[in-house]
């Protein structure tokens, strides 16, 4: 019996909330990971929190750790598997075991952040006369999709790939109320760590997108949005799963300044359309 179970059947200090959940994993563990913590409050007559309680009780970080493990150890042939890709794996299998990780993605970004941070975020941006992006390899593209979006609706948003271009604009242009957004999924990469002590020492605010919120360039940052853990690394799926819930993130982000400044950004985004239909 895998121990995860084994655990639930033997665990003697549950409290009665605690065991009907455990129940219920023990009696349908396939309803139990499609389900959210809310669904399975509402079943089990309990709550959304005391789901996430008994997670942690169980020593994951929050549900979606729980998730992962509970997927792991209920792999067969008839449900997606989150196991490795194999050597002669079936394109059906690929498609199987790529659509259970990025499935995950939206219940992991909303267990490890809130709305205040994206609402601090926003507030952020609302102020700043310059925004400044930067990432590198798969963080680059998240940057540049993140000046895409931003510039579409008038705000000004700066992106280099080249880091000595990127530290002289910030250099030349920045002023005391502009912000730094950098990303980095490890949180340790040097160019991002340098570029966030350049933004500092020039008295910008750094907003930091990031999986690991324990590195010197999250907890220096004035506001951390984190992005999907990777779990898998040996053939290189945490690289898509990370890279993907970035663009979550940016997602998130985009919409949130959207809402607060909707009929002004629709007005923009109506005029860029128009324009490159009319040119094209």
């Amino acid at each position: 019996m895998n121990s995860l179970f084994a655990r639930l059947v033997a665990e003697k200090h549950f409290t009665a909330s605690e065991r009907k959940i455990a129940d219920l994993l023990l009696k349908n563990p396939q309803w139990f990971l499609d389900a959210t913590a809310a669904k399975i409050g509402e079943k089990t007559q309990t709550s959304s929190a005391a789901v996430v309680r008994f997670a942690k009780k169980l020593g994951y970080s929050g549900f979606p750790a729980l998730r992962l493990d509970i997927a792991l150890a209920t792999t067969d042939n008839t449900q997606p598997s989150l196991s490795e890709i194999t050597a002669d794996e079936s394109v059906d299998a690929i498609l199987a075991k790529t659509s259970a990780r990025f499935k995950l993605i939206p219940d992991t970004i909303a267990q490890q952040n809130n709305a205040v941070n994206f609402l601090t975020a926003t507030q952020l941006i609302e102020q700043a006369q310059h925004i400044f992006v930067y990432g590198i390899a798969a963080s680059s593209l998240v940057a540049q999709d993140l000046q895409q979006k931003f510039t579409r609706i008038g705000i000004e948003v700066i992106y280099h790939a080249d880091f000595h271009q990127m530290i002289t604009s910030v250099q030349a242009i920045a002023t005391d109320n502009d912000i730094s957004i950098i990303i980095s999924e490890s949180g340790n990469t040097y160019e991002t760590l340098k570029f966030q002590k350049i933004s500092l020492d020039l008295h910008l605010k750094t907003i930091v997108m990031t999986s690991n919120p324990d590195t010197p360039l999250a907890t220096n940052s004035h506001m951390v949005l984190q992005t999907a853990t990777p779990q898998f690394d040996k053939v290189r799926f945490a690289s898509t799963t990370g890279l993907l819930s970035q663009l979550y993130v940016v997602d998130i982000l985009f919409y949130t300044y959207i809402s607060h400044h909707y009929d002004d950004a629709q007005e923009k985004i109506a005029l860029t359309r128009a324009r490159i239909d009319q040119d094209l």
